[in-house]
């Protein structure tokens, strides 16, 4: 760790600064409604029908439109960041869809490699069992066993957020990923005290905001239920389905609704102001840092599409023409382009002559100095 690292630490404190930026904080605010209704709606019908069918379709769909948001309001904090014009609603909407596919794809990456560690471990762990020798192997393995998949939670909570910030930046799903986990091997002590700084100033944050919102909350709703708000209903199974059960319950409606998106613009204000501390983290951890896995992977992802490219351009021709059949076969007066080619050497025939452009096997075009034709693979020299 340098001192520069611990004088940088103070940008953190202006991750306040995201609630300057009233696009992002209407973007986030208005998905994390959306989704916040969708949830509801689930618990709602679940505790109305006893399946919990449509409570998961709902849920799933609250999460993918506040992934979106988030994503969106995260490009948007991206711009706020760097002194850049702020985009605008729709190019931050379809900007967040693709990154939130990438998210997904960072997060399923992140989860197999965690698998494959777990099943490492585990296959490790069967020479436990072996007779006779199983308290030497355990002995041996347990104590690394446990270090190693320390490292990969350590790994996973640190280089997730990492990831979607490489994202938000301009960086594919592939080079984010190994940026992510580069930064975090070459600067992991950097990388903690960065968040947990950032932790510090999000906690308490968040534990006055909900803790006012929460008792203002249950104030007005007992001013407004018939009877008083005199309990809370639900199995607290879920803090979602117990708010909407409460709600039902004191005969609230209307009330509720009203309720409900003060609760989530709340919770989108805290979320933005973490989101913009993700991005100082990214832009302070990031700086130095010289990732070759993510310019590797650039690499081999532009070598790979080139060669699509070559094969899509050499693929899309027109088919040789079909062989006249047996009923037209009736001889026809030569044409100026049957007549024969007196700058073409005596025995050399026409599909000879054509092969310089075309394959002499399929009739594919091919490009001068191939060696072999890149639709069926005849040798052209």
């Amino acid at each position: 760790m340098t001192v520069r690292t611990t004088e940088n630490l103070s940008v953190l404190l202006r991750s306040y600064e995201a609630l300057h930026n009233w696009r992002a904080l209407v973007m986030l605010a208005i998905a994390f409604i959306i989704a916040g209704f969708a949830l509801m709606g689930g618990a709602a019908a679940t505790a109305r029908s006893g399946t919990e069918t449509v409570s998961i379709l709902l849920a799933l769909l609250g999460a993918i439109i506040a992934l979106v948001g988030a994503n969106a309001s995260g490009l948007m904090l991206v711009d706020q960041a760097y002194d850049q014009p702020v985009r605008g609603f729709g190019a931050a909407f379809f900007g967040g869809m693709q990154a939130a596919l990438y998210v997904i794809g960072g997060i399923i990456l992140l989860g197999l490699a965690f698998a494959v560690v777990l099943v490492a471990v585990f296959m490790l762990s069967l020479l436990g069992r072996v007779p006779g020798l199983g308290g030497v192997f355990g002995f041996v393995l347990s104590g690394p066993s446990v270090v190693i998949i320390a490292l990969a939670y350590a790994v996973l909570l640190l280089a997730g957020p990492l990831i979607v910030a490489g994202i938000w930046h301009g960086e594919k799903l592939f080079a984010s990923v190994a940026r992510a986990a580069d930064i975090v091997v070459k600067k992991p002590l950097d990388v903690l005290l960065y968040f947990l700084v950032l932790a510090l100033i999000m906690v308490p944050a968040a534990a006055f905001i909900f803790g006012v919102v929460f008792s203002a909350s249950t104030m007005v709703g007992g001013m407004y239920a018939p009877a008083g708000l005199g309990h809370f209903s639900g199995d607290g199974a879920s803090g979602i389905q117990m708010f909407a059960d409460t709600m039902e319950a004191n005969g609230l409606t209307g009330a509720a609704i009203s309720i409900a998106m003060v609760v989530f613009r709340a919770w989108s204000v805290l979320t933005l102001v973490y989101l913009l501390g993700v991005i100082f983290v990214y832009r302070a951890v990031s700086e130095g840092v010289e990732s070759a896995a993510a310019d590797l992977v650039g690499q081999r992802l532009a070598q790979l599409k080139q060669k699509l490219d070559e094969y899509k351009s050499r693929a899309a021709i027109t088919p040789p023409p079909a062989a006249p059949s047996s009923g037209s076969q009736a001889a026809t007066a030569p044409t100026p382009d049957s007549a024969p080619d007196a700058s073409r050497p005596r025995g050399t025939s026409a599909a000879a002559g054509a092969s310089a452009d075309h394959c002499p096997a399929c009739g594919a075009a091919v490009a001068e100095g191939d060696a072999y034709c890149g639709h069926c693979g005849q040798k052209l020299t």
